[in-house]
């Protein structure tokens, strides 16, 4: 009988590893830039095309390599960087397993050039698809440059998988901006089709911190802590400059961005009761331990690490957080809830927050809106929320019997309606009630607009007497470069004014409150959370712009505000569903409301 298992060969062996190593064009450029770093570099220079699809040119001024080290470095498994299995539990680079170089030119045209300090000439090394083409002598500096073309050409499954060149590119951006925070010494420089993306001068660790949180330097506390071997160091941001986004979150371990859920926890219950619950702390710490208690090699990708005491480091991590928040020279604010500013607070008093309720009318329903107009002082205290039972311990059934088309159509014949808690408005119809969620359904009518505007023509506008400077922070203006003419079909008009500067000229037409550019900040950070659950760059930029520009719960709405809403939602293409998954009606059925009463 033939066997069945086979042992595959060494070609479509090598493709298969590569799967596990080169993802996407963002993989490529961090193998080969940790690799730089590896090497000494003090200067890394990045240069795409087609988001990395095309090209990808790493060029560093390391060490460089000879021409024997040349030769084997492309080979799977070969590397400078360990030589016994002991060599696992006290890795001090970030790459050490030797497959990155192997795995790229398996599924590219790779081209090494490298030079030594002590070597006569350099030499220029060519694999495509994992074979050896060429290796010949050339004239160059010391250091290497490595280009990668034409990336999964031999693997056309693999490509047709990589996004819009925007995206590859925003990957690969993100990604630089860890490795740059782990190493501040060292200059990174992103171009992408001859467009400079990030350049990041070598700094120090504070500085670097500073412009990659877009925080200035004042804004920031230092934090330190050194005992029992583990040794933290880093910055923390005052509550002032925290926002509702964690986008700003750094965390380095022995020179290695990592992702620690627990980490990231400790530093918020370092801050106490100096964080408002609607704002994440923004941080940049760099740890370094004993390399024997981490354990790197736990993801094909060196995206996750293992501790063998991580209980103890949390608990640092929160205790140096506390420490450095409260120095006498330290200036600790809390957020007062009805206020849209932060105030003083003492060092060592009580910074609990606390939000004071006002006094809310006894009536569950307004009998009469106002017929006035627009109201134009907003009452956005959300501590006045109610939740609304008719007679305990009844409840409301889920959804009822659901909504019908003539029940949108008994909407859209604008029936009696009233505004409850200032968070739904309620309509009679004739078989029952509909509520509406104001927050929910404001948000679709404005979703369906931003779209339409982002796909087609330009928004309104509403020009500003004197225009705003922003000064945005390296990640943040690469969002806002890449979607320059989105915010432009939104109404907002810029301006450059230097260098990742910008002058807000004019925003949207309906825009009411925007913090006087707190909101361009805010929408970019949202954007970026959004993104990252899933949704394309449009769907997070639009939905969190209608976020912050439509009306919230707890807001007081006029008669004609209520109407409009009425008038406009049976014309959205989905009136039953928030762009956010949340639903908008609820009927309840008169006989349901009947059995109540007998």
């Amino acid at each position: 009988m033939t066997a069945i298992i086979q042992r595959l060969d060494e070609n479509l062996i090598k493709k298969i590893s590569a799967g596990e190593v080169v993802e996407r064009p963002a993989s490529v450029v961090k193998e080969l830039v940790e690799n730089s770093i590896d090497a000494g570099a003090k200067k890394i220079n990045i240069a795409l095309r087609a988001g990395g699809k095309q090209t990808i040119i790493v060029a560093d001024d390391g060490v460089g390599m000879s021409r024997d080290d040349l030769s084997m470095c492309v080979h799977r498994h070969a590397t400078s960087k360990m030589s016994s299995a002991s060599d696992l539990f006290q890795i001090h680079t970030l790459g050490f397993r030797g497959e990155a170089l192997a795995s790229i030119g398996a599924v590219s045209h790779l081209a090494i050039d490298s030079r030594t300090r002590d070597a006569d000439e350099g030499t220029r090394l060519i694999v495509e698809g994992g074979i050896e083409r060429e290796m010949r002598g050339i004239g160059r500096a010391q250091g290497t440059t490595i280009s990668v073309r034409n990336l999964f050409f031999n693997t056309p499954a693999r490509r047709k998988f990589l996004r819009h060149v925007d995206t590859e590119t925003r990957h690969t951006s993100q990604m630089l901006v860890h490795l740059a925070a782990g190493y501040p010494s060292i200059g990174f420089e992103l171009k992408h089709e001859d467009r400079q993306l990030i350049n990041f001068p070598p700094t120090d660790r504070k500085q670097r911190a500073a412009d990659l949180l877009a925080v200035p330097v004042k804004g920031l506390v230092d934090i330190v802590y050194d005992h029992e071997g583990l040794s933290i160091e880093g910055v923390v941001a005052i509550p002032e400059h925290c926002n509702r986004s964690r986008g700003k979150q750094y965390i380095i371990v022995r020179g290695r961005p990592i992702h620690s859920r627990s980490m990231v926890e400790a530093v918020t219950l370092g801050y106490g009761g100096l964080l408002p619950d609607d704002r994440y702390a923004i941080f940049m710490l760099w740890l370094e331990m004993d390399p024997r208690k981490i354990d790197v090699n736990v993801h094909p990708m060196k995206r996750e690490i293992r501790l063998a005491n991580e209980t103890h480091v949390v608990a640092a991590i929160e205790e140096a957080v506390k420490g450095g928040l409260r120095l006498p020279d330290s200036q600790s604010f809390v957020y007062e809830g009805g206020g849209s500013s932060f105030q003083p607070a003492q060092v060592g008093e009580d910074t609990s927050v606390s939000f004071s309720a006002p006094e809310v009318d006894s009536s569950a329903i307004h009998s009469g809106p106002d017929e006035t107009g627009i109201a134009t002082k907003r009452d956005l205290d959300h501590s006045a929320q109610m939740s609304f039972s008719l007679v305990a311990p009844a409840t409301l059934p889920n959804g009822d019997e659901g909504l019908s088309d003539g029940d949108i159509a008994a909407v859209r014949d604008r029936p009696k309606l009233w505004q409850m808690h200032n968070q739904y408005i309620v309509l009679q119809i004739a078989d029952g009630l509909i509520f509406i969620d104001q927050q929910a359904a404001h948000e679709r009518i404005n979703y369906t607009k931003a779209m339409r505007q982002v796909e087609a023509l330009a928004g309104e506008c509403q020009q500003l007497l004197f225009p705003l400077k922003l000064e945005l922070g390296s990640a943040d203006f690469a969002v806002f470069v890449e979607f320059r003419d989105d915010f432009a079909k939104l109404g907002f008009i810029f301006r450059d004014f230097g260098e990742r500067t910008i002058l807000i000229e004019a925003i949207p037409a309906e825009l009411e409150h925007w913090g006087e550019g707190e909101f361009i900040y805010q929408l970019i950070n949202e954007a970026r959370d959004g993104r990252a659950s899933g949704r394309s760059w449009r769907e997070a930029l639009v939905l969190a712009y209608v976020r912050k520009s439509s009306i919230k719960k707890g807001q007081k709405l006029s008669a004609v505000e209520m109407n409009r809403i009425v008038e406009h939602l049976p014309k959205t293409p989905d009136p039953h569903i928030g762009p956010s998954g949340k639903p908008i009606m609820a009927k309840i059925q008169l006989s349901t409301i009947d059995r109540l009463f007998t």
